[in-house]
């Protein structure tokens, strides 16, 4: 129905606003942008992070945002819009086309999907997905319509909206109707020598905000030729029922929160033609970082091939490796999981900390999104079983949790370089492994040569919090976990049982 009435209004658009080039969309974008010390395109926005409150999945009886869109449609002019005409990921095998249209105001949005996304070489007349963008709207408002494979974002300036838009719709069309998943997760080819030989290996990388997944995803291990690192998306892939892991992403849109510290980001940001969103800058154009006035969700689009370590492919050559990023002061800096049930289960949990950094008041507490992922857009179950099957039909994938937290109190800190340490340690085959009955999972027992328990004695939960402690601690949070899955709905008892 709606649908229809999109379509027909992007129709009747002139031409010259229909996939308009980048000099153009600069040009119509130039009002709002803001001058900086990097001469490159900058924008504040009113609304600068997802509005997950506003968003709304219509349903056939939902008749008051059926009665919005009926109202609203009508009074759009084709004159005050743009038209972007995009591909979600490259490759013919699972590519879907994506249609969304932007009202000129905010032009800035459709410069950002321009350098993040694919754009089509002609119109598409019949695409996967379709977006309207009107920022003008009095209300803040996110109509979903998972039927009809649209969303209506209203109300609203800020970029992150539209793009997962699009990418809500790709993953929820893999899942539904490609019998594949979408997963919110970066991914990274290792290529390492094993044996005097190089062989490439994949790996995606789950985690929320603020476990250090871009970390993690981009982080070279300061290998040498001819080892490295290839980092190819740092959001959402897609997997197919074979086991495929599909990239959909041209660009990566970044926090800013880590920079300057993040060398690496931060010198991609700053290259000629990259954009920068609600970074602060001073009256004489000097961008301050570490200045969260004017949001604390600073982001930034960047172009892949100035990101160093990038490669020209978006898709992993094969899956070898998953990693849950979690933070939780019972666990060891890595433990590796057994099954695919248990692999599937940890997905499902989600699962990480609040710390002192976030709410001072509520340290410790769980935070949990099912699949690491809060654009899922219903019957959470089926995506945490749909992993397990997937993972089933490639029993040589590895599974591991890795704690970018800290083991016991928070002065206790498991650092970048020593998550880095341990993931490449296991990843070279350099972990002995022993079963341990109370994490129902494999823990550490020598990496390189060296007594886990000795000489990484400060990473071992089970001496920081005694053998009673720890086994307390461990009985309730495996209640706890399994009470999180138990109430998703419709999860295979091999997943809950593998907990």
């Amino acid at each position: 129905m709606f649908k229809s009435q999109f379509l027909e209004f992007v129709k009747r658009m002139p031409s010259t606003q229909v996939l308009p080039s980048r000099d153009q969309l600069l040009e119509l974008a130039a009002p709002q942008m803001i001058p900086n010390e990097f001469n490159n395109p900058l924008f504040h926005t009113k609304v600068n992070a997802r509005s997950a409150a506003f968003t709304h999945i219509m349903s056939d009886d939902d008749t008051t945002n059926r009665r919005i869109l009926e109202d609203l449609l009508p009074q759009l002019n084709p004159d005050d819009f743009i038209v972007m005409h995009l591909h979600i990921g490259e490759n013919p095998e699972i590519r879907m086309k994506a249609t969304i249209a932007v009202h000129k105001i905010s032009a800035n949005v459709a410069l950002m999907l321009e350098r993040n996304f694919f754009v089509a070489e002609a119109p598409h007349e019949n695409p996967d997905i379709f977006t309207l963008y009107v920022p003008t709207y009095p209300e803040i408002r996110v109509i979903v319509d998972p039927k009809e494979r649209g969303t209506y974002v209203l109300g609203i300036d800020y970029y992150g909206e539209a793009k997962m838009s699009l990418l809500r719709m790709a993953m929820e069309i893999m899942r539904t109707d490609r019998g594949g998943l979408g997963v919110h997760a970066g991914s990274k080819v290792y290529n390492l020598l094993y044996d005097g030989k190089l062989e490439s290996k994949g790996m995606i990388i789950f985690g929320l905000s603020g476990t250090g997944k871009t970390t993690l995803t981009c982080h070279d291990h300061g290998l040498k030729d001819p080892e490295g690192v290839v980092i190819l998306q740092d959001d959402i892939c897609l997997i197919d029922p074979n086991v495929n892991v599909y990239g959909t992403e041209k660009g990566f849109y970044v926090k800013c929160d880590s920079f300057p510290e993040h060398e690496q980001l931060t010198t991609a940001t700053i290259q000629a033609g990259n954009i920068m969103e609600n970074v602060y800058v001073d009256e004489n154009g000097k961008v301050d970082w570490k200045n969260f006035s004017v949001a604390q969700n600073t982001r930034a689009v960047i172009a892949r091939e100035t990101i160093r370590g990038t490669g020209d492919f978006i898709d992993l050559p094969s899956l070898d490796y998953v990693v849950y990023n979690t933070r939780r002061p019972e666990l060891p800096p890595i433990i590796r999981l057994r099954s695919p049930e248990q692999s599937a289960a940890y997905y499902g949990l989600g699962e990480s900390i609040v710390t002192s950094a976030e709410d001072p008041s509520r340290v410790g507490e769980p935070r949990r999104v099912v699949g690491f992922d809060p654009f899922i857009i219903s019957d959470k179950g089926l995506n945490i079983n749909r992993m397990a099957e997937l993972l089933t039909k490639k029993p040589s994938v590895q599974s591991f949790v890795v704690n970018t937290g800290y083991v016991g109190t928070e002065e206790n800190d498991i650092g970048v370089k020593d998550s880095i340490f341990f993931i490449e340690a296991a990843l070279r085959g350099n972990i002995e492994w022993e079963f341990d009955e109370l994490l129902n999972a494999e823990v550490p027992k020598k990496i390189n040569g060296l007594d886990f328990k000795t000489e990484f004695a400060k990473f071992d939960p089970r001496s920081f919090f005694g053998e009673t402690e720890f086994g307390k601690r461990m009985d309730e949070l495996r209640a706890d976990r399994r009470k999180f899955l138990e109430s998703v709905g419709n999860v295979n008892p091999k997943i809950l049982n593998s907990i």
